[in-house]
């Protein structure tokens, strides 16, 4: 793999700081936040799992559950460039369908894109790959992390408009952390947790505020 950019470079492009400064919030402002940033988990059975890239070695264990109870028969596998890419020298979606062979999913039942650098990425070349291909998205299952979820539902809403969309949000660790659904319930009672959902909240109102993706 040919990575054009480095970290430093990749990580400056971002528009909203990983951890920005969140101000004093209301109870009716995290209300709004929560259900914005945290749509409930509903796994279903789909045409197609669509898995967001990741740039962190994320608990896939949970991922391969969804593909191996057989909810759906196909897997496509989002992320080129970032994180644990420029370490591997490796697409993202590679070193994921890795983790996700070591579960037990099958490695001719995925799919991968190999361009990404962002979430809204994953979805328009996605979608690119399913047209070629003839794959059918009716019905699309898609996982991410906890905080990820209300920005991937949001894009895909956009990128599939006529689809219908199930969220299946997984735990993730960062710095040695483990992050799980309970992080819904109390983002805002600890510092880290509440500058990083507030980060994402700032990331929706941004990209749903240009069109990029659904409000």
């Amino acid at each position: 793999m040919n990575i054009s950019i480095s970290r430093e470079e990749f990580e400056a492009k971002k528009e909203v700081p990983r951890f920005p400064q969140c101000p004093v919030l209301t109870e009716l402002q995290i209300k709004e936040i929560t259900e914005t940033v945290f749509p409930l988990t509903n796994p279903q059975p789909a045409d197609i799992l669509f898995i967001f890239g990741s740039s962190r070695d994320d608990e896939w264990q949970q991922v391969a559950g969804l593909f191996l109870k057989g909810l759906a028969p196909v897997a496509y596998i989002g992320g080129g460039i970032g994180g644990r890419s420029f370490d591997a020298g490796r697409p993202l979606s590679h070193l994921i369908r890795d983790d996700l062979v070591s579960f037990g999913v099958p490695f001719e039942t995925m799919i991968v894109d190999e361009k990404s650098a962002n979430t809204l990425e994953d979805a328009l070349f996605g979608r690119e790959l399913f047209e070629t291909r003839g794959i059918l998205h009716k019905r699309i299952l898609f996982a991410c992390k906890w905080p990820h979820g209300g920005r991937c539902l949001r894009t895909l809403r956009k990128v599939f408009p006529d689809s219908e969309l199930f969220p299946f949000m997984y735990d993730f660790k960062y710095e040695g952390r483990l992050i799980t659904q309970e992080i819904r319930e109390h983002w805002w009672r600890d510092e880290q947790s509440r500058s990083f959902v507030w980060g994402e909240y700032q990331r929706i109102l941004l990209y749903s505020g240009r069109g990029d993706i659904s409000t």
